[in-house]
C-alpha cells in the first residue's frame, strides 16, 4: 500500500497544519475571553433567522430581543416536546424548524438515554458548525504531536444507511456522516476504507481493520469508546495465528463472515503477501506470548472518551497500547460537538462557543419548579450541572440528559467534564447512588483485589417483604473464583460507603440490605450488546454501557451462572 507520506513530505504537512493552527485554533482560544457575548450574539442571530418557522411563530420569536425574552418564551424541554416539530421536518415540512435561508441535508439517529431511536435534523448551517468544531479540535491535536504528522489515522465510524424518513430523507449515524464529508486533504490519511464500516459484526470488523493496518504506520487512533479500543486489541491477540497467516499469505480469512459485496470492495485494500512482516509478528508472540498494539504499532496518539462513566476503561489503554498520548474526544452526541478538549490527558474541554448556545442548570436544583439557569461564565468550579443546548439543527433549550462538571475556566469559557447521564441515579432508600460513583467504586474495588474490570452494571432491587438491595452484574471470566468474587463484592460495598455518605448511612442503619454479585456467562455482555444493537439498528461505535439501570425487569435479559452474597 502506497504511503501518503511518500507523496507529501511531512515537513510540508507540518507547515500547513501549523498555519491552520495560527488562523483557526489560536483565534478560537482568544474568543473564549468573550465567550458570553459570542454565545448571546449567536443566539439572537438564530432567533431572528427562525422567526417565520412554525416553532418561531409558536414561540413568538418576533418579540424576542434579549436572552431574558428567550427564556420567558421558550421553556427548557426534553426531546418529547420537540418531537412534533422534528417529525414534521422528517415528513417534508422543513419550515417547521428550518428557515428559508438554510437547507435540510438529511437526518442522523441516536438511541438517546431511553434506548428509543431519535431523529436529529442535519442542516447546512449545523453541519458547517459541527465540522468547524472538529477542525479546531483536530488541528490542535495534530500540531501538539508534530512527530506523528504524516502517519496514518485509524478511525472507524457508524453505519451510513439507516433508512429513510417518511419524507424520503437519508438517515445515518453521525460518525458516518462526518466521515463521508471529511476534507479531501485528510481523507488519504485514513487507514481503512469506508466500506469496512458496513461490516455489522464488530468482531469481524475489528479483525478486518487489523488485517489492513497491523503493519501500517498508524500514528493516530480515533475511536470514541475506550472499551472498543480494548476489544480491538483483544481480538488481535485472540486471532493472532489467523492474523499472522493472513499477513504471510496476503489474504483476508474466509473464516470470518464478510458479505461478498463488502469483501469484493475490500480486496484492493488488503496488503500483499508479506512473509517478513509475518515473521516480525510471530517474533512478538514468541517473545511476549501475546500480540498487542504496544508491540506492532509505535505508540500512536489515541483519542477517545477519558471522562465520566464511559471513560473509565481508558485507564487500561497503556497496558495494551504502550505509552500512547491520550486526548479526550470531548462531549460529542448526535446533536452536536459540545466541547473541545485542548490538551492531553485531561477529561474536559471548553464549549463550542460558535456552534450553539449553552445553558446550565445546577444539579441540586433538579426538583425546583423554577431552577436557576446559568450561562457558562456563571458556573462554579467543581459543581455539577445539567447541560441545555440550542443549535442550528432546530433544537431550542433542549436538555440532552447529560451531567457535566465545571473543572475551571479559559477566559469566560468553562472547562466541562462529562460525568454521566442525569437519570442514572439509584434511590431506593435515599442513598442517591450515582452511576459515576458506582463505576468509580467498582474500578477501585477491582484494583484492590487485583482484577482488571471490564463491564459492570448495578440494578436497584425492591422485592416485596424484603429489604431493598442492589444487584451488580459481572462476567464469570473476570471472577472465576467465588472467593475472589466475594472479596470484590465486599470491597465494592466499602468503596461505595467511602464515595457516598448516604450509602454508608443506609447500610449502617440496615435499611439497605447487602448488595449481591450476579456472575454472567463469559459471553454474557457480548450477547447482550449484540442483541441491543440489532434491536436498535445502530452501530457499536458510540455504545455506552449503562453502569446503572433503574428497571429491575432489565435483568430478564440475562441468565446468571450464580449469585454471590456477603456473609
Amino acid at each position: 500500500m502506497l504511503k501518503v507520506s511518500r507523496l507529501v513530505p511531512r515537513s510540508v504537512l507540518r507547515t500547513t497544519l501549523s498555519t491552520a493552527r495560527t488562523f483557526l485554533c489560536d483565534p478560537f482560544v482568544r474568543r473564549l475571553e468573550r465567550a458570553s457575548r459570542i454565545q448571546q450574539d449567536w443566539l439572537l442571530k438564530r432567533i431572528r433567522a427562525c422567526q417565520t418557522t412554525t416553532f418561531g411563530r409558536d414561540h413568538h420569536f418576533q418579540t424576542i430581543r434579549t436572552l431574558s425574552d428567550f427564556r420567558k418564551q421558550v421553556p427548557v424541554s426534553e426531546y418529547a416536546r420537540l418531537a412534533h416539530y422534528i417529525n414534521a421536518v422528517a415528513a417534508g415540512d422543513t419550515r417547521a424548524l428550518i428557515p428559508d435561508q438554510d437547507r435540510l441535508i438529511q437526518f442522523t439517529i441516536t438511541t438517546g438515554s431511553t434506548g428509543v431511536p431519535k431523529l436529529n435534523p442535519v442542516t447546512r448551517s449545523w453541519l458547517r458548525e459541527y465540522r468547524a468544531g472538529w477542525e479546531i479540535w483536530g488541528t490542535r491535536l495534530f500540531t501538539d504531536h508534530p512527530d506523528k504528522i504524516g502517519s496514518r489515522v485509524l478511525q472507524m465510524s457508524g453505519t451510513w444507511d439507516m433508512g429513510r424518513t417518511v419524507g424520503g430523507h437519508q438517515i445515518s449515524m453521525v460518525s458516518a456522516l462526518l466521515t463521508r464529508t471529511q476534507s479531501p486533504l485528510v481523507k488519504p490519511f485514513y487507514a481503512i476504507p469506508d466500506v469496512l464500516n458496513d461490516i455489522r459484526d464488530p468482531v469481524v470488523r475489528h479483525y478486518a481493520a487489523l488485517r489492513l493496518t497491523i503493519l501500517d504506520d498508524i500514528g493516530w487512533i480515533m475511536l470514541m469508546n475506550p472499551g472498543t479500543l480494548i476489544r480491538l486489541a483483544e481480538i488481535g491477540d485472540q486471532y493472532k495465528e489467523r492474523l499472522i497467516r493472513d499477513v504471510f499469505e496476503g489474504t483476508l480469512s474466509k473464516q470470518f463472515d464478510i458479505p461478498e459485496p463488502i469483501r469484493a470492495s475490500l480486496k484492493r485494500f488488503v496488503p500483499a503477501a508479506d512473509p517478513r512482516g509475518a515473521m516480525s509478528l510471530e517474533a512478538i508472540v514468541n517473545r511476549t506470548g501475546r500480540l498487542m498494539p504496544s508491540e506492532y504499532w509505535k505508540q500512536p496518539v489515541i483519542s477517545c472518551w477519558l471522562g465520566g462513566t464511559a471513560g473509565f476503561p481508558s485507564r487500561y489503554l497503556h497496558e495494551l497500547f504502550g505509552s500512547s498520548p491520550l486526548r479526550d474526544m470531548g462531549l460529542v452526541s448526535s446533536e452536536g460537538r459540545h466541547t473541545i478538549p485542548l490538551q492531553d490527558t485531561e477529561p474536559y474541554g471548553v464549549p463550542s462557543v460558535g456552534a450553539g448556545f449553552y445553558e446550565f442548570i445546577p444539579v441540586d436544583e433538579q426538583e425546583s419548579e423554577t431552577p436557576t439557569v446559568l450561562e457558562g461564565h456563571e458556573l462554579t468550579v467543581d459543581r455539577d450541572y445539567r447541560i441545555v443546548i440550542t443549535n442550528s439543527a432546530g433544537y431550542y433549550r433542549f436538555d440532552i440528559g447529560d451531567l457535566v462538571r465545571c473543572r475551571g475556566f479559559i477566559g469566560q469559557a468553562p472547562q466541562l467534564e462529562f460525568i454521566q447521564k442525569f437519570a442514572r441515579v439509584g434511590d431506593l432508600e435515599g442513598e442517591k447512588l450515582t452511576e459515576h460513583q458506582l463505576v468509580e467504586g467498582a474500578h477501585k474495588a477491582a484494583a484492590v483485589v487485583g482484577v482488571k474490570l471490564g463491564l459492570l452494571t448495578g440494578v436497584p432491587r425492591r422485592i416485596p417483604e424484603q429489604k431493598p438491595y442492589y444487584d451488580f452484574l459481572v462476567t464469570i471470566s473476570e471472577f472465576p473464583d467465588s472467593e475472589l468474587a466475594k472479596g470484590f463484592l465486599k470491597e465494592l460495598d466499602l468503596q461505595l460507603a467511602s464515595l457516598n455518605f448516604l450509602w454508608r448511612a443506609r447500610r449502617t442503619e440496615g435499611v439497605l440490605a447487602a448488595p449481591r454479585l450476579l456472575r454472567l456467562p463469559a459471553q454474557g455482555w457480548d450477547d447482550y450488546i449484540q442483541a441491543e444493537l440489532r434491536r436498535k439498528g445502530t452501530g457499536d461505535y458510540q455504545y455506552k454501557h449503562p453502569g446503572l439501570v433503574q428497571h429491575q425487569d432489565w435483568l430478564k435479559n440475562f441468565s446468571p451462572v450464580d449469585t454471590i452474597v456477603l456473609d
